[in-house]
Order: structure tokens, then sequence, then C-alpha cells
């Protein structure tokens, strides 16, 4: 591995971010939950309190974005991790708002007792969506390492990757509302 975290600045338009956020509105909405394909699903709201939406890879709608964050992810990969993988089935798209502070607490991606006898996630990935001057708070946080840098990560369309075993979390929106959309790549179980 030759880097902790990478990103792509602004790499998505605002007009972009916002047709995400637009075209996601269709898909219904749930809790934010703690778990993984429907196993030791839990919405515990004092450790994670956001708005859902889950987009699935064979959603023609979003086919651009599939491709973008693969397009995005092998570089990444290639400059930065050199872990392999083979798979993103889904991406989620979250809502953080100030009504009800959203928030995710330090956590990681990685499931290491899972159910699924082949992969574990392995590369993590957050867009950025909103404009940074629409929410207060909501600060993106790498715990385990150096954090990205907040000004440019926050840049409306920017990209970040890291790896699903870092622990990082979402700090409480105090005004506004920040959409991210996070995205897990996936490939053989870590040994």
């Amino acid at each position: 591995m030759n880097g902790e975290w990478c990103y792509f600045k602004s790499y998505f338009d605002k007009d972009t971010c916002e047709k995400i956020v637009a075209d996601a509105q269709i898909i219904p909405t749930q809790d934010g939950h703690l778990g993984v394909n429907g196993n030791n699903l839990a919405v515990d709201s004092n450790y994670r309190r956001s708005k859902v939406r889950f987009i699935n890879s064979n959603d023609w709608r979003f086919k651009y974005l599939f491709d973008a964050l693969w397009k995005t992810a092998l570089e990444a990969n290639k400059d930065f991790f050199n872990f392999h993988i083979t798979k993103l089935d889904f991406i989620q798209l979250a809502e953080y708002d100030a009504t009800y502070q959203g928030e995710y607490k330090e956590h990681h991606d990685v499931f290491w007792m899972n159910n699924d006898p082949v992969f574990h996630r392995k590369l993590s990935c957050i867009i950025q969506l909103s404009d940074p001057n629409s929410y207060v708070g909501g600060d993106f946080e790498i715990t385990e390492t150096s954090s990205p840098l907040d000004k440019e990560t926050r840049e409306q369309g920017s990209v970040i990757y890291l790896p699903s075993f870092l622990r990082h979390k979402a700090n409480p929106v105090t005004r506004g509302t920040r959409y991210s959309i996070a995205a897990w790549f996936e490939g053989p179980k870590w040994r």
C-alpha cells in the first residue's frame, strides 16, 4: 500500500451532483443502519443518524456513476493501494440533516465476520454531493491517520478513497443538509 487515502478534487461537477441527488429521490428511503446485506441490521440513533437510499449497479439511470466510480477506483487503487477488487454491487446515497443532527460515529466498513464465503469490502469511497456552503458541520474524518484536507475534500463533487479497514466518521450536521455517496469495492477475503 503506497498511501493511506487519496482524493479527486471536484471530480463531478455541480450539475452532476445535483442530478444524482434528484434522480435518487424515487428510490425508497430508510433510516441508516448498522450491518450489511440484511445481516445484523440495527438502527441505533445514538451511533448513526441518517436517511439512506441504495442504488444497485444494474439501475440504468446511474450507469454513468458506476462507470465513473470504477474509473477512479482503478486509478486510485493502482497508484495508492494495490488491493484485489472485483465487484461493486451497490452504492448508498446518504442524507445527513441538521433537523436530526445527522452523523455517523467512528466506524470501519469491513465486516470481518460476515456470512459471505468469498468477499470482503476492501476499498471505500465517499463522494461529496452537497455544496459546502449549504450546510455546517458534517465533516468527513479519517480517525486512524491524517485526515484529508477539509477544504478540498468538502468541495462539491470530490471523491475520497480509503482502505475499508480504516476507521472514519461523519461529524454532526448543525445547519442544512449534507448529501454523500458511499461505495464499497469488494474482493477476495483478506488473509
